[in-house]
């Protein structure tokens, strides 16, 4: 008979909790990763339009109002990339703060797990010295109904 390990249900929350952590640290980095590639798909929009505003001033004239059009155009590409850059900096805080919290969540299983291990060697330890003793009992029985 096994002995019942009395904070198997808080053992198990704290498994659901760690995974829950790990779930959101999973989706932090994801939407981290969707912000990057956005950045980088605002500066690659940005040297296109500078590459394009380039191009038609070297093959014909080009007006103040075309000017004015490409140069807007960047404008927003750049406040569209500073705005992404910003929103970067604040989930890549939240993936530290996401980490920070698996990393407790993790040391507080890892806890109960080593008090469950500590309580099954115990129990262990206890029943070997039981049947010990039950064997002594009964070996020292047998010795004094021989007599």
């Amino acid at each position: 008979m096994g002995v019942r390990f009395r904070l198997a249900r808080v053992l198990r929350l704290r498994t659901q909790l760690r995974e829950q952590a790990e779930d959101e640290l999973a989706r932090v980095r994801a939407e981290l990763a969707a912000l990057r590639a956005q950045v980088a798909d605002a500066r690659a929009a940005r040297l296109a339009t500078r590459a394009a505003e380039e191009e038609a001033a070297a093959g014909a004239v080009l007006t103040g109002a075309q000017l004015a059009e490409y140069r807007g155009y960047e404008a927003a590409i750049d406040a569209r990339e500073v705005a992404l850059e910003r929103k970067s900096a604040e989930t890549a805080t939240a993936v530290g703060t996401a980490r920070d919290a698996l990393l407790t969540r993790r040391r507080e299983e890892r806890q109960l797990e080593r008090l469950a291990e500590r309580t099954e060697t115990a129990a262990a330890a206890d029943e070997a010295h039981r049947m010990d003793t039950l064997l002594d009992e009964l070996a020292l029985r047998a010795r004094r109904e021989r007599r």
